[in-house]
C-alpha cells in the first residue's frame, strides 16, 4: 500500500524495502521513507547507440529500481538478448520484480528520469553510459561505448541507483552525495577516470581454464555468478575459448523464496533448494563447466583430492569460522569481498606473503569471552549461548530471538524473520541498505532501506577481476574500498598482514605448505619480513588430500 500519512499505525511492516532498527517499532521515519519511495516513477530513456551487452547491463538498472521506487518505465520497448534472468525484453524484467513487493495504490506524482546512452536521447536527471571498464556517469546522458560485456556499465547503473535513492531520501537522513556533474571510473585500476585503450588487450595469463570456486552464495555470490555468466559465456559476446572457466559454487543453505528474491538482485523470485546447487545449474545453462558443493567450506576443502586450490577463491563468507575455513583452503589465491551497509571492498590475498590474507580482518585481540560479553550485550542473549552460537556456528532458535525480542533489539513483527539464520545476522545491523538514521538518541526510530546495488557492485568488482585475470591485464593491487553512498574516491591500497602474530597466516605449517603447493610467495609486503614462523616446521597436513 502506498503510505502517505504521517500516522505510524499505518506503516506496512512487511515491505520489503525497509528494516525497521532500534526498539521501535513503528516509526515516522518508516512512514516518511516508504512515501517517498513509492511516489517516484523513473522513466529510463535509452540511447540508439546501446547494443546486446548493453542491453544486460540495462536489464540489471531497470530489475534495481524497480525493487525501491513505486514504479519504473522504459521509454521504447528493447528486446533482450540472453540473460541470467530469462526475460525477452527490458520492461519485462520491471514486471516481475513488482511481483516481490506491495505495488502503490495511487501513481507516483514525482517522476526522475535517467538516461543509458546518449545517441537520440534528451537531458535527464541521472545519465548511465561508458563500457567495458568504465563506468560513465553524469546529469546529461553520457555515451555508451562498445563493448562485449559491458561490465562499466554495470557498475554506472549501481552508481545511478544510488543517486536516485539521494534524490528520493536525501532529506530523510540518506547518506550521499549528489552528483553535480560528469564522472568516469576506470574498472581497469578502480580509479576515477577512463581506461587508456592502450591498457585493454594483454597477455594471457594461461590457455587453460581458470579454477574459480565461489565461497558464499548469498546476495554477493549470486550478483558475482550472474554477472561473469553474461560476462563471458552468453551466446552474442566474441570472445572465444579464451574465457574458459570451470566454476564451483559452495554454500550449504538453501534459498528463502520469501526474502532472498528481493534483496538478491540476481534472483527473479520462485527459487528453491540449495543455493549452489541452484546456481550451478543456471551456470550450466550458459554453458559454463560448474560443480556444486552443498555444504560448508571446510566439507568441500576436505572432500577435494589435493590439498590447496590452484585457481581463485571468491568469498563473500562473513563469519568468523567460515572465513578461517575460507583461509584453510590455502587457494592460490582469494578475492574477499565485504559488505556493509553501503560500503564494500573486495581484497585480492595470497597466503603469507606479508600482506592481509583472508583471516587477518577477522583476528580479534580480545578473549573469546570479551568478544562473547560485547554479542551478549548487543543481542540480549545469555554469554553462554552466545560462546555455543559462535564455535559451533549453530542456528538461532525461537527462544533465542525470543530474548533479543524481550531485550528491545528486534522487533516483535521480525520475530519469525530470524529465526534459523545464524548469530552474525543478528549482530549485524546491516547489510547491504543504508541507515536513514533522524535526529534524536542514537539508532532510535531509525530505518534501514534496502541497498541491492550494493551487492551488485560487488559482483561486479568480483567479475571484473575474474575477466581480467583470463585476459592477462594488471589484476587488483590489493584492496579497493568503495562506499556507494556517494562517488567512488578511487582508494587502492596494499594493507600490511595482523601483526598480533595469531592470525593463521603465521602458522608454520600453513606456510610451508603454501610454498611447497605454489612456491615461495612472489608478492610481500615492503620490509618483507614475515617473522614468528618456521618454514621447514613439519606436522599436520591442509584439507584435501
Amino acid at each position: 500500500m502506498t503510505i502517505t500519512s504521517t500516522d505510524t499505525s499505518v506503516t506496512d511492516r512487511n515491505d520489503p524495502r525497509l528494516r525497521l532498527l532500534g526498539t521501535l517499532s513503528h516509526t515516522e521515519q518508516s512512514v516518511a521513507a516508504l512515501a517517498a519511495l513509492d511516489d517516484v516513477r523513473v522513466v529510463i530513456e535509452v540511447g540508439k547507440e546501446a547494443g546486446a551487452a548493453h542491453t544486460c547491463s540495462l536489464i540489471a538498472l531497470s530489475g534495481l529500481l524497480a525493487r525501491l521506487v513505486g514504479d519504473v518505465s522504459i521509454s521504447r520497448v528493447i528486446p533482450a538478448p540472453g540473460n541470467w534472468w530469462g526475460v525477452g525484453t527490458v520492461g519485462e524484467i520491471v514486471e516481475v520484480v513488482q511481483r516481490l513487493w506491495p505495488r502503490p495504490a495511487t501513481a507516483p506524482k514525482r517522476q526522475l528520469r535517467v538516461t543509458v546512452g546518449a545517441r537520440g536521447v534528451s537531458a535527464g536527471d541521472v545519465g548511465v553510459g561508458g563500457g567495458d571498464w568504465t563506468a560513465g556517469l553524469g546529469v546529461a546522458p553520457v555515451a555508451l561505448d562498445p563493448a562485449s560485456h559491458a561490465l562499466g556499465v554495470h557498475a554506472a547503473a549501481c552508481l545511478a541507483v544510488g543517486q536516485v535513492l539521494n534524490r528520493v531520501l536525501g532529506n530523510l537522513g540518506y547518506p550521499g552525495l549528489i552528483l553535480d556533474g560528469p564522472y568516469a571510473l576506470d574498472l581497469l585500476t578502480h580509479r576515477p577516470g577512463r581506461s587508456a585503450p592502450a591498457a585493454v588487450g594483454g597477455q594471457l595469463v594461461s590457455p587453460g581454464a581458470l579454477e574459480v570456486a565461489v565461497a558464499g552464495v548469498g546476495s554477493v555470490g549470486t550478483s558475482t555468478l550472474a554477472l561473469l555468466a553474461m560476462a563471458i559465456a552468453t551466446p552474442h559476446r566474441a570472445v572465444g575459448d579464451r574465457r574458459s572457466v570451470r566454476v564451483t559454487a559452495i554454500d550449504a543453505d538453501d534459498l528463502d523464496p520469501n526474502h532472498n528474491p528481493f534483496r538478491y538482485p540476481a534472483l527473479r523470485g520462485g527459487e528453491l533448494g540449495n543455493k549452489a546447487v541452484w546456481a550451478t545449474g543456471r551456470l550450466r545453462e550458459f554453458g559454463i563447466v560448474a560443480d556444486a558443493a552443498p555444504h560448508g567450506v571446510a566439507q568441500w576443502a576436505v572432500a577435494r583430492d589435493r590439498p590447496g586450490f590452484d585457481g581463485l577463491l571468491i568469498s563473500s563468507v562473513d563469519t568468523v569460522s567460515g572465513r578461517l575455513d575460507v583461509a584453510d583452503v590455502l587457494a592460490r589465491e582469494t578475492l574477499s569481498l565485504g559488505v556493509s551497509g553501503l560500503a564494500l571492498h573486495a581484497q585480492r590475498e595470497r597466503f603469507a606473503d606479508g600482506l592481509r590474507c583472508p583471516f587477518c580482518d577477522y583476528v580479534c585481540a580480545d578473549p573469546p569471552a570479551t568478544q562473547a560479553q560485547v554479542y551478549a550485550e548487543v543481542t540480549g542473549l545469555p554469554v553462554a549461548r552466545i560462546l555455543q552460537l559462535l564455535h559451533h556456528d549453530t542456528r538461532l532458535t525461537d527462544t533465542d530471538v525470543g530474548f533479543a525480542v524481550t531485550a528491545g533489539r528486534v522487533p516483535p513483527h521480525r520475530r519469525t524473520d530470524v529465526v534459523g539464520y545464524r548469530l552474525a545476522d543478528l549482530v549485524r545491523e546491516a547489510y547491504a541498505e543504508a541507515a536513514l538514521r533522524p535526529a534524536g538518541p542514537a539508532g532510535e526510530g531509525a530505518v534501514a532501506v534496502a541497498a541491492p546495488h550494493v551487492s551488485w557492485f560487488a559482483g561486479v568488482l568480483a567479475a571484473v577481476e575474474v575477466v581480467k585475470q583470463l585476459d592477462g591485464l594488471p589484476l587488483l593491487d590489493r584492496r579497493v574500498d568503495v562506499d556507494l553512498g556517494g562517488l567512488p574516491p578511487g582508494v587502492v591500497r596494499r594493507v600490511l598482514a595482523d601483526a598480533t602474530g595469531r592470525c593463521v597466516c603465521r602458522s608454520a605449517v600453513r606456510r610451508r605448505w603454501t610454498k611447497q603447493l605454489y612456491g615461495a610467495p612472489a608478492d610481500r609486503a615492503q620490509d618483507g619480513s614475515l617473522g614468528g614462523a618456521d618454514d621447514t616446521c613439519s606436522g599436520e597436513q591442509p584439507a584435501g588430500g
